[in-house]
C-alpha cells in the first residue's frame, strides 16, 4: 500500500496548523479565564442585588465572555504571527510531496528531502481540515483533505494504515 500526494502548503494551512497548536495548548487557560468571567460576573450581580437566577444567567454570559474573548485574542495574534513569519521567509506557499508506504514516510519540498520511519513520528493528529504527521511537539508535516481527490476515502485509508503502522497512543484520529 503506497499513496503520494503533491500538497501546496500556503499561508491558510500554516495558520490551521499554528491555531490548533495554539488552542490545544491554551484550553486549559481559555477556561480558566471563562471562570474568571463568572466569578467576576457573580461577585457583581450579587452585589447588585440581582436575584438567584439572574446571577447565574450572568455568570454563564461572563464566562462565555472571557472565553471568547481570550480565544479571539489567541487567533488574531497567531494569524499576525503567521503573517510575520511568512513574510520573512519570503514565500507565501511551497509544494510539499509526500509518499506514505509500508516502508514510513518520504517527504521532498524544493531540493530538501526527508525520509522517516513509522516509529519515530511523535503523533499523528487529525482534525476536520488535515491531518498533522508531527516530527516533534511544534514541527509537523501537513496532509491538507481539501486537496485530496477524494477526502472521505484517503482519510479513511491513512487512518488505516496509521493505525496498522503505530502505536495507539501516538495517534489522534478522528473516528
Amino acid at each position: 500500500m503506497s499513496y503520494h500526494w503533491d500538497f501546496t502548503i500556503g499561508k491558510r494551512e500554516t495558520l490551521d496548523f499554528y491555531l490548533s497548536l495554539v488552542l490545544r495548548r491554551w484550553r486549559g487557560g481559555i477556561a480558566g479565564f471563562g471562570a474568571v468571567g463568572a466569578l467576576a460576573s457573580l461577585l457583581y450581580s450579587i452585589q447588585a442585588g440581582v436575584s438567584l437566577p439572574a446571577q447565574v444567567g450572568l455568570a454563564a454570559v461572563g464566562a462565555a465572555v472571557f472565553a471568547l474573548l481570550v480565544t479571539l485574542w489567541l487567533v488574531l495574534s497567531t494569524h499576525l504571527k503567521v503573517k510575520e513569519q511568512l513574510r520573512r521567509s519570503g514565500r507565501e506557499s511551497y509544494i510539499q510531496e509526500i509518499e506514505i508506504s509500508g516502508f514510513g514516510i518520504r517527504v521532498t519540498v524544493g531540493k530538501d528531502k526527508a525520509r522517516l520511519a513509522f516509529e519515530n513520528l511523535a503523533q499523528v493528529r487529525e482534525t476536520g481540515k488535515a491531518f498533522y504527521l508531527f516530527l516533534s511537539g511544534a514541527h509537523a508535516w501537513i496532509l491538507p483533505k481539501a486537496q485530496m481527490e477524494d477526502p472521505e476515502e484517503e482519510s479513511a485509508q491513512l487512518r488505516k494504515l496509521f493505525t496498522t503502522v503505530l502505536e495507539r497512543k501516538k495517534l489522534h484520529l478522528k473516528r
